[in-house]
């Protein structure tokens, strides 16, 4: 695949994923849930509360993120075939396997919300232990973003600019975000959480006008 084509894939890509989180945020404000009260452990009770807030709310909420995950997975993998010469090939395959782990771990998030939404509706019995793997699956989901993006960062960094910019604003804002809300009782840590999402939309959003002048950079010298 040429140089010119993979820009143009990876600033589609960047813009798919940037409007589902949109959905997401749209989808979770319209039906008052969303995934994210999901993602702390809980009694079952107050989960089984919770998932009857709005059922068909938080499926559109859950498709949006079903979405996204396919959208940033496919980015990202495109985003290791583009730098592969820009960095280690080793360093691309690393960042890759640690978003490959974290796009896992947010679809089976996703999933056994659906599942316990199914077992609310229906009767079945909810757990607070499901409740707690749920957490753990999540925090662990994050930590395996953060290490891949630390690493794409640094192939970021060497595509202008622009690129530069994304780079720093991984390595001093969004990592450092994201670690400090693990230090942080999570009855306090929400701004941070917010302004986590925030930083991510960003990225995706600075990287449409990033793969785009350089599809056309490319197209120009071919």
């Amino acid at each position: 695949m040429s140089e010119t084509a993979t820009n143009r894939i990876l600033a589609l890509l960047a813009l798919l994923s940037a409007l589902s989180v949109i959905g997401i945020l749209a989808a979770g404000l319209q039906a008052g849930i969303s995934q994210e009260p999901f993602q702390a452990a809980r009694l079952a009770d107050e989960n089984v509360a919770k998932l009857l807030t709005n059922p068909q709310g938080l499926r559109f909420n859950i498709g949006f993120d079903n979405a996204f995950i396919v959208f940033y997975t496919t980015f990202f993998a495109f985003l290791a075939y583009r730098i592969r010469t820009l960095v280690s090939r080793e360093v691309a395959a690393i960042a890759l396997g640690a978003l490959l782990l974290g796009a896992l771990l947010d679809a089976v998030e996703n999933h056994h919300i659906l599942t316990m939404l199914y077992s609310a509706e229906h009767g079945l019995p909810i757990s607070t232990q499901e409740s707690q793997l749920q957490m753990l699956a999540s925090s662990v989901k994050f930590q395996a973003v953060y290490l891949g993006s630390f690493l794409f960062a640094f192939g970021f960094a060497r595509l202008g600019a622009l690129g530069t910019f994304i780079a720093l604003g991984i390595w001093f804002i969004f990592v450092p975000l994201g670690l400090a809300i693990y230090v942080t009782p999570l009855e306090f840590a929400r701004p941070l959480v917010i302004a986590r999402g925030l930083y991510f939309i960003l990225t995706f959003v600075l990287s449409v006008p990033l793969f785009l002048g350089l599809a056309r950079r490319s197209a120009a010298q071919a």
